[in-house]
């Protein structure tokens, strides 16, 4: 927010030194919300440059967060998202994750950490409960076998 109370037009990016206006993040959401419309579609993000993330294995690490949807999900839905939980997206390794589970088609948001390892990825899936992990590199869910409680 501006000194004025206005948002500002561009968010700046120190780490890669770029700006991205509004205008452009608006189309980046309706990207992304095109992306969780089909079955194993979703996106793992950046949240400081809306780039994607290609290598390694994305998973949910803050279940607190988790937003699951039965309907489509739009722009304003991630917006929405966004906004409330801006705070641990600030925080060092923390992406924003979307996945559209194909078995019963619903949507999962949430905050998670992308990792190296499937090795690391699954124990903390475990911990975590979660459902998958998602392996950037081929772009497609690795099921969890087994269910815990954190």
């Amino acid at each position: 927010m501006g000194s004025s109370g206005v948002p500002p037009l561009y968010e700046y990016d120190d780490w890669q030194g770029t700006m991205m206006l509004i205008t452009e993040w608006s189309v980046r959401l309706l990207s992304l919300s095109d992306a969780l419309s089909v079955p194993d579609g979703g996106f793992s993000i950046d949240p400081r440059t809306g780039a994607d993330l290609r290598i390694g294995y994305a998973v949910a690490i803050h279940p607190e967060h988790e937003r699951i949807f039965t309907n489509r999900v739009t722009a304003g839905d991630l917006i929405e998202y966004v906004a409330d939980v801006a705070d641990t997206l600030a925080r060092p390794g923390r992406v924003l994750g979307g996945w559209r589970d194909p078995d019963s088609g619903s949507v999962y948001l949430d905050v998670s950490a992308v990792v190296s390892t499937l090795a690391e990825a699954w124990s903390l899936a475990v911990r975590y409960n979660q459902l998958a992990v998602f392996d950037l590199a081929s772009m497609m869910s690795v099921q969890v076998a087994t269910t815990n409680t954190v």
